[in-house]
């Protein structure tokens, strides 16, 4: 099936083979039941099953696989790899991960968004956006560091790709309206925090603030004022 459907396979493999798995998750969205499993020696299972053909564009293993390889296990679990098999006539794609123990984060006060700044910066930086940023993707591990669980919906860019700028843009939106609830003092300190530690410069930190406002602008002019 080539690099899009098996990445590390001989790795992906030794862990199916373990027992004691558990469910944590299951849920069908446009003809996949995606399932989250966790296995006995540590490590997280998410398949997917589709009724069709599985897709050409939208594939949340590779985008995941290819954030957390990028991200190295700062701020994020590490990678493992995925697989692509047939199972009852039916294609799977299996995506494996290391498992983070830690505990959620309950609730988002001021005292957390310079940790949280500190990590979608380290993000950013890195290239790979979360396109998914809500508080229940954030936890505290035994270390006592904030680590972000779901890469599913994340994009990857070149660090000199002008688009990260956009996507960047969105994924602070999204963090604003999804984890602040457009608090805007929350806001207002969390932007101050992240652009403190930002490392795009005057130009890069210029254009991701126009195109922050940019997409505000459009999400309300698509979705209306908030209630």
């Amino acid at each position: 099936m080539g690099l899009w459907f098996n990445k590390n396979a001989a790795s992906v493999r030794r862990v199916l083979a373990t027992g004691q798995w558990t469910l944590l998750q299951t849920r069908r969205v446009r003809g996949v039941q995606r399932e989250v499993f966790l296995t006995g020696d540590g490590h997280v299972v998410k398949r997917y099953t589709h009724e069709g053909r599985p897709p050409l564009i939208r594939r949340p293993w590779v985008q995941e696989h290819r954030a957390l390889s990028r991200l190295q296990g700062q701020g994020a679990p590490l990678p493992v790899g995925y697989i692509s098999e047939m199972s009852g006539g039916r294609r799977q794609v299996i995506l494996v991960r290391h498992y983070v123990e830690g505990a959620p984060v309950e609730a988002i006060e001021a005292s957390i968004l310079e940790e949280i700044a500190n990590l979608m910066v380290r993000f950013h930086d890195a290239g790979v956006t979360t396109d998914d940023a809500h508080r229940h993707n954030f936890i505290r591990n035994a270390n006592g560091s904030l680590v972000f669980l779901d890469f599913g919906r994340a994009r990857v860019f070149s660090r000199h790709n002008p688009l990260l700028f956009a996507g960047v843009a969105v994924d602070l939106h999204r963090f604003y309206r999804a984890t602040l609830k457009r608090n805007q003092d929350l806001w207002e300190r969390f932007l101050d925090a992240y652009f403190r530690r930002s490392t795009f410069g005057p130009r890069g930190q210029k254009a991701v603030r126009r195109l922050l406002a940019l997409d505000m602008r459009r999400y309300t002019w698509v979705k209306g004022p908030p209630g």
